[in-house]
């Protein structure tokens, strides 16, 4: 058994931009774990479980997804709070692209799991110790880390240890 998701690892380059931005964080009034630069990713959807035995059959039912979609062009701008700013669990940035909102559905759909609209976790939040000064710090945070291309899309195991997940792609489909 291997708890999986489908999604996209984050080019280096866009790694250092993501790390500026995480890097204010930590300022802010709240206790949170960063997501390690070794794991930033937007997921596509989340599958939990997988039997070993079901991860071809996964990633064939990928391929086959996958064949439709060509490299896609994504805009990382914006902050944003998760579920919502009464209730935050998580700091993420947007990422702004139709094709790939589009792709995560079509994953969804062939292979289940739950997808939620692209973006980038920058942290999980344990605790907020100012509510509102937290919410205005984050709303005055300028992000436009700019576009960057997906030229591929990953099946990739989480091993959760106690120090965190570590992240290890199973499986890679090329985009066309």
């Amino acid at each position: 058994m291997a708890r999986c998701f489908v999604g996209v690892m984050l080019p280096e380059d866009l790694k250092d931009d993501v790390i500026k931005i995480q890097q204010l964080v930590p300022h802010l009034p709240i206790d949170c774990k960063l997501v390690e630069r070794e794991n930033l990713h937007i997921c596509l959807s989340f599958l939990g479980e997988v039997e070993d035995d079901k991860l071809d059959v996964l990633y064939k039912n990928l391929d086959r997804v996958c064949s439709k979609s060509g490299s896609l062009s994504v805009n990382v701008s914006g902050i944003k709070l998760i579920p919502s700013e009464k209730y935050v669990r998580v700091i993420v940035l947007d990422c702004f692209s139709k094709e790939l909102e589009n792709l995560g559905k079509d994953i969804e759909k062939e292979l289940g799991g739950d997808a939620k609209p692209p973006h980038i976790t920058l942290c999980r939040v344990k605790n907020i110790m100012d509510k509102n000064q937290t919410i205005e710090k984050i709303k005055g945070i300028k992000v436009d880390v700019g576009e960057f291309e997906i030229s591929s899309v990953q099946v990739i195991k989480s091993h959760l240890e106690k120090t965190g997940p570590i992240y290890t792609v199973l499986y890679e489909r090329k985009l066309l």
